[in-house]
């Protein structure tokens, strides 16, 4: 049984795979190879915690999946929980009930595709649990950067095929279908392939080959 809180009643779940060679961004892989794919990921990933730490009063998880043993250098002030569940959809329905069995009162859970995510969007999410029981940021790839909830709503994390572009779409048909009260975020993009990528580096300014300095 997790910890309950002292003061925060949020907590922020980042859900992303331990880098390994061949093991990450393979869409991305096969536009750039597995030498580059690997080094960006973990750009993105570290980038995305060192990134959420600047959110006040949240506490951090990072739900992973891999072998936490050859990570290097990841955050201290990160609570690293592996992920159980068979797919996706058990992994983050398995973390919103750790969470709530924390005692937290409002859940947001991300990925590391989008280490540009303004935290402005992920503020929101919190602050909108408390009038609405779910809450999703809109990808542009038609799935979802964030979901956050201050209950179990396990039913829509069921009967989707994740990796496809109507995760959204079905999810938000199955919160319709149990009137679910929900609150949609600005779109936002995760990066899958060179195209975000690319998006991303010239947001930061940078090429992708400083990853490898």
């Amino acid at each position: 049984m997790p910890e309950t809180p002292k003061e925060n009643k949020s907590a922020l779940a980042v859900f992303f795979r331990i880098p390994e060679y061949g093991r990450v961004k393979k869409r991305l892989a096969s536009q750039i190879g597995d030498d580059m794919a690997l080094i960006a990921y973990q750009a993105m990933l570290y980038e995305t915690l060192r990134n959420v730490q600047k959110l006040k009063g949240i506490d951090i998880y990072g739900f992973y999946e891999g072998s936490l043993e050859s990570a290097r250098d990841f955050p201290k002030a990160v609570c690293y929980i592996p992920q159980k569940g068979k797919n996706l959809g058990h992994r983050m329905s398995n973390a919103v009930n750790y969470l709530l069995e924390a005692r937290y009162k409002r859940i947001v859970m991300i990925g590391s595709d989008s280490p540009d995510l303004p935290l402005d969007f992920i503020q929101k999410a919190f602050d909108m649990l408390n009038l609405f029981e779910l809450v999703i940021g809109p990808a542009k790839d038609g799935g979802y950067y964030l979901i956050g909830m201050g209950k179990p709503i396990n039913q829509i994390f069921k009967g989707i095929t994740w990796g496809r572009n109507d995760v959204l779409k079905k999810t938000l048909s199955k919160a319709n279908q149990y009137g679910i009260y929900y609150y949609l975020l600005p779109e936002w993009y995760d990066i899958d392939d060179l195209a975000s990528l690319t998006i991303w580096l010239k947001n930061q300014r940078g090429k992708i080959n400083d990853f490898a300095k």
